[in-house]
């Protein structure tokens, strides 16, 4: 049986003249002596020096169980919906709206029958720090949290849905400035009920990393966030609510979680056929 097999790239000419292949892969960096750091996540980010920039490049991960059993690839949905071409097309689209979001240089996708691989190339924001580190070291001023509040506010008001904010994904420049990053599967929606999950969701997060260091996230914190966020008694009352339902359920087996993205494929390579599913919280 013949292999399918197809690659695509997407990128900015203006920062990436004469990308190819190479570009994405971190050993091409490392024999160019190019790669000047990593932060680690799901996988490991790494950050390669390209002229007076340094570019940071990410490949696709699975997380959780699934993640064991199926590292990098991911059930065919068209290129356009591949997971690199819309966080791709998404950064541009929030940058032009003013939003503080990495600037998107290039993405690769690399099918083969009815599954591909992806890779992002974004531009790293300068002098910046997680605000999980930030936290770990007391660093965090009141002024801070009213700035993470307002910083949420304004990708809200745009309907950028981001299902993945947490602390490692809000960043504090080195003038104070929060950006945020890692858009994977996020989008552009209506107003709705997910506002206040969005930011439970977030809140979820401090309170993990804070549990895991022994320590208790001060309520006064949160409410200068919802000040700098300008939320009424109404939506704060809906997050508290969402936050004890969320305490409330001691079992959450894996089938029943909410959000769960369900896919079931079969690919076929060299005329041996595998079934996946991927079950991705």
């Amino acid at each position: 049986m013949p292999r399918l097999a197809e690659a695509f790239l997407l990128f900015d000419r203006s920062a990436s003249p004469g990308l190819t292949d190479d570009h994405f892969e971190p050993d091409w960096w490392k024999r160019q002596s190019a790669i000047v750091g990593s932060a680690q996540g799901r996988g490991t980010v790494f950050f390669a020096q390209m002229g007076a920039r340094v570019w940071a490049l990410r490949r696709y991960l699975r997380g959780g169980w699934m993640g064991r059993i199926n590292r990098e690839r991911y059930l065919w949905p068209g290129l356009s919906n591949s997971r690199p071409w819309r966080e791709w097309h998404l950064l541009a689209e929030l940058r032009q709206r003013g939003l503080p979001v990495p600037r998107p240089i290039a993405a690769r996708v690399q099918r083969r029958g009815l599954v591909y691989r992806g890779d992002l190339i974004t531009e790293r924001i300068e002098s910046s720090t997680p605000l999980c580190q930030l936290i770990r070291a007391g660093r965090v001023t009141a002024e801070d949290w009213r700035g993470i509040g307002r910083l949420l506010a304004r990708f809200h008001r745009h309907g950028v849905r981001h299902d993945d904010i947490n602390v490692s994904n809000v960043l504090r420049d080195e003038h104070g400035v929060f950006h945020l990053i890692d858009f994977d599967k996020a989008q552009i929606v209506p107003a709705g009920a997910w506002l206040a999950a969005n930011l439970a969701r977030f809140r979820r997060s401090i309170e993990k990393l804070l549990d895991r260091a022994g320590r208790d996230f001060d309520p006064a914190d949160w409410d200068t966030l919802m000040d700098g966020y300008g939320a009424d008694a109404a939506l704060r009352d809906h997050i508290q609510k969402s936050l004890q339902r969320r305490r409330n359920v001691w079992w959450r087996p894996a089938l029943a979680c909410a959000g769960c993205d369900l896919a079931l494929g079969v690919t076929a390579d060299f005329g041996f056929f595998a079934t996946m599913v991927a079950l991705v919280p």
